[in-house]
């Protein structure tokens, strides 16, 4: 296990455990983005001195791997938390964030649910559509960090989260780790076909706000 250093984790604000598939996503992504096309590249790396670049592959980042696969279950959310703070270090986390939370997404669904809204969305009307999809993302941010207070926006255009989502503000004092709710809205509307637009995030509870926030512009998706 790696060590918790987080000073919230100390304090014993982080409680409870969190669904298992989630610090194995980030795991995954970042190995995943570490890996190059070619593998004929890492003969020319030295991970010794590249860590930072290629944590992902690293030893200690396969074992843990491995032992996610391997043993199931729930994580203590602590030992999640100095995973996020961990990646949140990187110049490129708010991109491994916002892909863990698309691959978070798209394994909630399964294949049974993806092959069904391939050729059944267009039975669904698209108001159903994105209520769903807030649904999913909702749904899936109360496993992330069930110990938040998470709701719909006035008019089921936008999702709020008060009181901490403390896992993710853990990872970073910039909004980094909100990133993986990013990418959960994000492929929860894809996958539904409800719109086709970015997500923003206009308002952030590490950045001093009362809440976090965040929106997903009404296009009509084709």
């Amino acid at each position: 296990m790696m060590p918790v250093d987080s000073p919230r984790a100390q304090d014993g604000e982080l409680e409870g455990e969190i669904p298992v598939r989630i610090p194995l996503a980030l795991l995954l992504t970042l190995r995943d983005l570490d890996t190059p096309e070619d593998p004929r590249e890492l003969e020319e790396v030295d991970l010794s001195l590249n860590l930072r670049r290629r944590l992902g592959l690293s030893s200690v980042v396969l074992k843990q791997i491995r032992r996610y696969e391997e043993d199931g279950g729930d994580v203590p959310a602590t030992e999640v938390a100095n995973l996020f703070e961990l990646v949140a270090r990187r110049v490129d986390a708010p991109e491994i964030f916002a892909s863990t939370g698309r691959r978070i997404t798209r394994e909630a669904f399964g294949p049974g649910g993806r092959v069904m809204l391939r050729f059944g969305w267009r039975l669904i009307p698209l108001g159903l559509r994105r209520i769903l999809a807030w649904g999913r993302a909702k749904k899936i941010a109360r496993r992330l960090s069930p110990s938040s207070e998470i709701r719909m926006a006035k008019g089921l255009n936008g999702l709020v989260i008060r009181r901490g989502l403390p896992l993710l503000a853990t990872a970073a004092k910039d909004g980094r780790g909100c990133e993986i709710l990013s990418g959960i809205i994000d492929e929860s509307f894809r996958t539904f076909r409800a719109v086709e637009s970015d997500v923003s995030h206009p308002r952030c509870e590490t950045l001093g706000e009362d809440h976090c926030l965040w929106v997903v512009d009404a296009v009509d998706a084709c």
